[in-house]
């Protein structure tokens, strides 16, 4: 990610959990609930941001499961700390995960309200397999909202990247990259899409 959009997410970041009215916790727990997150898990929080997910995770996981939340933006991530660093099953990253090495093995890698701004998405994708999930795991893509709005909010930025593609058509443009998708959700409140291995690659 370039400067420019690094600058821009510390920019926003102390008027961002006011600005984040669609994450209540009624509709995180349903996301998560999808998901089939068990105690002693290992999750992957790419692009916490303020942290949105991280104290319903850690509840999750529990105490015997751990979160690694990653963000490139230092103003974002610095707020997630203060507010959830007393979390011991919690560690925070600062980086790019696009263009850095992240540590370790994860069951379930999460790209929430983030997969528009990747840069490189089947590349992303690949690498997170080969190098950051355990045999099995999964990357899950998620909103709390359907394309339209995510689009809505992106409208006046030129980057063709953030342009979020219907449920369906995106889980068979990542299908054709030689991964599994399947849509969980999609609906107006919420976007899931699964995305693990399959079984010829």
């Amino acid at each position: 990610m370039t400067q420019s959009e690094i600058d821009f997410f510390d920019r926003l970041a102390p008027e961002w959990d006011a600005s984040e009215v669609r994450s209540t916790p009624e509709r995180v727990r349903s996301i998560l609930d999808q998901l089939d997150i068990r105690p002693g898990m290992s999750i992957l929080d790419l692009g916490t941001g303020t942290g949105v997910l991280i104290p319903y995770l850690s509840e999750k996981v529990g105490e015997r499961g751990n979160i690694t939340a990653i963000d490139l933006s230092s103003g974002m991530l610095d707020l997630a700390k203060k507010k959830f660093g007393h979390l011991k099953n919690v560690t925070f990253l600062l980086l790019d995960f696009e263009e850095e090495i992240i540590p370790g093995k994860y069951d379930i890698a999460l790209l929430y309200s983030v997969y528009p701004h990747l840069h490189a998405p089947e590349q992303t994708l690949k690498w997170l397999f080969r190098m950051n999930l355990k045999d099995g795991g999964k990357v899950v893509i998620a909103f709390p909202s359907d394309e339209k709005f995510i689009n809505q909010i992106h409208h006046d930025r030129a980057s063709e990247s953030d342009h979020l593609l219907p449920a369906q058509e995106l889980a068979k443009e990542i299908s054709k990259w030689g991964m599994k998708a399947e849509v969980l959700a999609d609906d107006e409140e919420t976007y899931i899409i699964c995305v693990s291995m399959s079984d010829h690659s």
